[in-house]
């Protein structure tokens, strides 16, 4: 699906650039240049939405954090434990798909300002279990946060099935005072016959530039524009990934039935009539869709992604 018409069935929500499922075993890998000078630890800062975004969660996204959590969190788990159990929670129940429901935080809480990007495109793999590759990023980062880590999400490009780098998107965590790279997403992709490989687990930033960039080393490769550089300077430059974390053993699944979008899709319209039957028309708002760095048209082929 071109990326120009998803943009336009979707309240000018992006969905570009997510590596899709369906194509290789995994994105091709070529050669790659000599790597660009990697990730510089600076602080982090989600760009400002509304004054009391510091507070936490909208109560919605909340509620659907604390429920996803509870399902997953037992006493004694380590740090590692939790962001393995909040990664293959991403892969079990997510399926690569056009998000849901992306109005529902205004009708369960509300607020007369959008809520932030992150929360935003967390709330369809939370409440649905279907997003792109920013969805998936946005509800790994949020569940990793309410689990009690220290989590970002983080805009770059990845290589696509056909070998072009496309837009992407996907979080670091820290772990016992060491920072990783976790791309639930991708790692989705290639996961075949219930088997998880975690070949994007708790990766650092050596590894990692195979096949991503991002931060200062996507600064450095001169493939942004000038003002797609300053963006990530000034907000999208995580803290170094010094090394991997030993990788798990190969972990299986039993694989979920594919979702019934369209009757997702109809559920949360439902709800949405619901709610304005009694309350009236929802007024117009722009929601906080649109990813960083990338925008609306992403990067890369217009057909791939």
């Amino acid at each position: 699906m071109e990326k120009k018409r998803i943009a336009a069935l979707l309240l000018a929500i992006t969905l570009a650039g997510c590596a899709l499922p369906g194509g290789e075993e995994e994105a091709a890998s070529p050669e790659p240049a000599p790597s660009p000078s990697l990730s510089e630890a600076e602080p982090f800062q989600e760009p400002p939405v509304r004054d009391d975004q510091e507070e936490g969660p909208h109560p919605y996204l909340k509620q659907l954090l604390e429920e996803t959590a509870a399902g997953l969190v037992s006493p004694g788990m380590s740090q590692y434990d939790r962001a393995k159990a909040a990664f293959d929670y991403l892969i079990r129940c997510t399926s690569m798909e056009e998000p849901i429901g992306l109005e529902l935080w205004r009708i369960n809480g509300g607020g007369e300002t959008p809520i932030p990007f992150v929360e935003q495109r967390a709330l369809s793999p939370l409440r649905f279990g279907v997003g792109m590759c920013e969805d998936y990023a946005a509800a790994l980062t949020l569940l990793l946060r309410e689990m009690g880590l220290s989590a970002q999400y983080v805009p770059g490009l990845t290589f696509s099935a056909e070998g072009n780098l496309v837009d992407h998107a996907w979080t670091v965590v820290e772990i016992d005072g060491v920072w990783y790279h976790l791309d639930s997403q991708l790692e989705d992709n290639i996961s075949r016959r219930g088997t998880v490989r975690y070949k994007y687990f708790l990766r650092g930033d050596a590894s990692l530039s195979v096949s991503h960039r991002w931060g200062q080393n996507l600064i450095d490769s001169g493939l942004l524009t000038p003002e797609q550089n300053e963006e990530i300077a000034q907000d999208w430059i995580p803290p170094a990934c010094p090394r991997d974390y030993p990788s798990p053993e190969r972990s299986s699944f039993q694989e979920q039935m594919p979702p019934d979008v369209p009757a997702l899709r109809r559920e949360a319209a439902a709800i949405l009539a619901a709610w304005e039957a009694e309350n009236g028309p929802l007024p117009p708002m722009t929601l906080n869709t649109t990813p960083p760095v990338f925008g609306l048209d992403g990067y890369g082929p217009a057909d791939e992604g």
